[in-house]
């Protein structure tokens, strides 16, 4: 018999629902807006198409989201309010930097503008509670529930059982799991079933031949067990919705997800989330708070270039070729903050009390206003507000050597700031360990990312450049 792996209409039916709830949240946004220019009389209805049209655009993009579903489905409602308020504020600043573009700022009314940026996520939240009442009136009613059972728990089972608990939306209540080994790995309050063997016939009831559980979720590994095995033969002759949940180790490689390639699902190790239409809310980021941030900053450039001109012979630039995505290499710029040495030499990390930094050069490295240049490095496409930090070409090669899955981080751009770096992991990686740590910080971002999750990083950003001791 031929063996294949089809794809279900469960990635279709999400990504679907995800266009739907876009739809949804932009129209509440659009009309929001349509609802102030109508009833304020000193703004133009044709002075705002191209705004609403921009906005429409761009609030599909954002909002035909997975997030935004998975904020959907989460009890908390604080985790829905910051969903929708950061990627409303995306939206308005897009329309923003559109009409900034095509110089029309002045024709549009300030008022409307403000009660538009204010009142649109109030909207948004009360569009997603209605779509959530509606949801669960939906998957509380009688047979819309289903029985879930975990066989053979790995860490990854736990996360997604956690998940379940807190997504009532989901419409699976797990009830207990099977393993055979005496420190499982299933979630606190989970009970215990029995073993793998004892599995096949608790899943058919031997008095009713019925099936007692609607899902199984079957925690994989790289080495399949003969009970493991049995049990799939049993669960082939049954209606029961079976999902195996891979391992983030598995084969020795970190971050397993399922994704799709060419229409088919596949497991894929540590894959970029910036894939496709699904980039564009990220880079929309980037631009929009680029050309806040140069604009804003401009003088304060100014100010650095003179000092650094007169202080110390050489450059005002220092340029250095790293990795970028895909490990092409990139030119990264930064303000010098160090005295001009031989650039054919080799790349030496900065150390505490570096006798190589001017005393101008300190206090940029402390503040990390050497970094704001690279700005025009996210300007230009090849860096990103938000990544792993790029590192130089030499500790590249160094380091992808000793540190298993160094070279994933280059599955994204580079950042001016990311993860490892809030986390007490900027500066100088003296030791093993810390590049380990850093990697790992790294990989965490990748398979985790979000909107919400480079807003959190911008703000701890902000807070560790003043406080930071590994920052010299």
């Amino acid at each position: 018999m031929k063996n294949y792996i089809s794809s279900s209409n469960g990635a279709l039916q999400s990504q679907l629902l995800s266009l739907i709830c876009g739809i949804f949240f932009t129209l509440a946004g659009c009309i929001t807006l349509l609802f102030f220019v109508s009833y304020y009389d000193k703004a133009s209805l044709a002075t705002f198409n191209s705004r609403i049209f921009i906005a429409a655009l761009t609030g599909i993009a954002v909002f035909s989201s997975p997030d935004v579903l998975v904020s959907l489905q989460k009890e908390r409602i604080g985790h829905l309010i910051s969903t929708m308020s950061v990627r409303w504020l995306l939206v308005f600043l897009v329309v923003l930097l559109s009409a900034f573009l095509e110089k029309q700022t002045q024709a549009l009314s300030r008022l409307v503008m403000i009660l538009w940026l204010f009142t649109t996520p109030v909207i948004l939240v009360i569009t997603a509670l209605f779509l959530r009442f509606f949801g669960a009136r939906y998957y509380t009613s009688p047979g819309k529930r289903r029985k879930g059972v975990l066989i053979w728990a790995n860490s990854a089972c736990a996360d997604l059982v956690e998940s379940l608990r807190e997504s009532p939306l989901a419409g699976i209540d797990m009830v207990g799991f099977f393993d055979d080994r005496v420190e499982e790995l299933a979630p606190t309050g989970l009970p215990k079933l029995g073993s793998i063997k004892e599995a096949a016939a608790w899943l058919l009831d031997p008095v009713s031949n019925k099936m007692q559980a609607d899902v199984v979720l079957i925690g994989l590994d790289a080495h399949e067990s003969q009970e493991i095995a049995d049990i799939v033969t049993v669960l082939q002759d049954s209606t029961i919705s079976t999902y195996f949940v891979p391992e983030s180790m598995l084969f020795g490689m970190p971050g397993m997800q399922l994704r799709e390639l060419a229409g088919k699902p596949v497991l894929a190790s540590t894959e970029t989330p910036f894939i496709g239409v699904a980039a564009l809310p990220k880079r929309l980021f980037d631009i929009v708070i680029s050309i806040l941030c140069i604009t804003l900053l401009f003088p304060l450039f100014i100010a650095i270039a003179i000092g650094i001109k007169f202080t110390s012979p050489g450059p005002i630039l220092f340029r250095q070729t790293r990795y970028g995505v895909g490990g092409a290499p990139i030119d990264v710029f930064k303000f010098r903050s160090m005295q001009q040495n031989n650039s054919d030499g080799p790349v030496i990390q900065a150390t505490q009390n570096d006798q190589r930094i001017t005393p101008l050069g300190r206090f940029l490295r402390k503040t990390s206003l050497d970094e704001i240049p690279q700005f025009f490095n996210v300007i230009q496409g090849n860096m990103s507000i938000v990544g792993p930090r790029p590192h130089a070409v030499e500790h590249n090669e160094l380091y992808r050597k000793l540190v298993h899955g160094y070279m994933l981080r280059h599955k994204i751009k580079p950042g001016i700031t990311g993860w490892a770096q809030v986390n007490g992991y900027r500066g100088e990686t003296n030791t093993l360990d810390k590049m380990t740590n850093r990697i790992n910080c790294d990989l965490f971002y990748i398979q985790h990312w979000s909107m919400w999750l480079d807003i959190i990083i911008i703000l701890r950003t902000i807070r560790v450049v003043f406080k930071d001791p590994n920052a010299y």
